[in-house]
This record gives C-alpha cells, sequence and structure tokens, in this order.
C-alpha cells in the first residue's frame, strides 16, 4: 500500500496498491501502474483518492481509494473551482473582499 495525507480534512491512511494492477518497486520507492505504464507514483506525488467513511459498529473508519495521479505542481482549474464551490457550501456566511 501507499501512506496518503489529505490534509484537507485532516486524513491520513493507506491506499491498497494490488498487485495485478501495480508494480512497486521499494528499492526506487515507485509503483508503476501495469495497465498504463506512464502512471508512476513516487514519494511526494500528487493524487486524487476517493475517501469514504464506514461508520458501522461505532468505529468511524475511513478507506482510501486512488483515482488518479495529479499532473504538475499546480492545481488544475477544475480543482480550484471545486474546492471554491464546497468554500462556499461549507461557509455561506463567509464575507467577500470586493476587488476596488
Amino acid at each position: 500500500g501507499m501512506q496518503v495525507a489529505v490534509p484537507r480534512y485532516g486524513i491520513d491512511g493507506v491506499v491498497a496498491l494490488h498487485e495485478e494492477d501495480w508494480d512497486v518497486s521499494q528499492e526506487e520507492q515507485r509503483a508503476t501502474s501495469i495497465k498504463d505504464p506512464s502512471v508512476q507514483v513516487a514519494v511526494f506525488s500528487r493524487i486524487e483518492v476517493h475517501i469514504e467513511a464506514d461508520n458501522t459498529d461505532f468505529r468511524n473508519r475511513t478507506f482510501l481509494r486512488f483515482e488518479r495521479l495529479i499532473e504538475g505542481k499546480g492545481e488544475s482549474a477544475d480543482v480550484a473551482e471545486a474546492r471554491r464551490a464546497a468554500q462556499r457550501e461549507m461557509f455561506p456566511d463567509r464575507l467577500v473582499r470586493e476587488a476596488n
């Protein structure tokens, strides 16, 4: 598996990498997708994960699943817009500064 941190939600955990889908090199600390060798996840790579909460039996477990590798260092336009939409939904009373 791969240890990941999601600081936005204060979540960290392990994303399972199944052997039939990934070639994991512990010496190089890199996982390469068998289906698409151009997808390589290394230390400090930015990835998108699916977060699922399991509250059965009052255990509050969190499951993380790999979705895709995020190319580049900055945020893409769709990620930035999704972040702004989430902030508007979470904090509707927040004042917005007007550009003058």
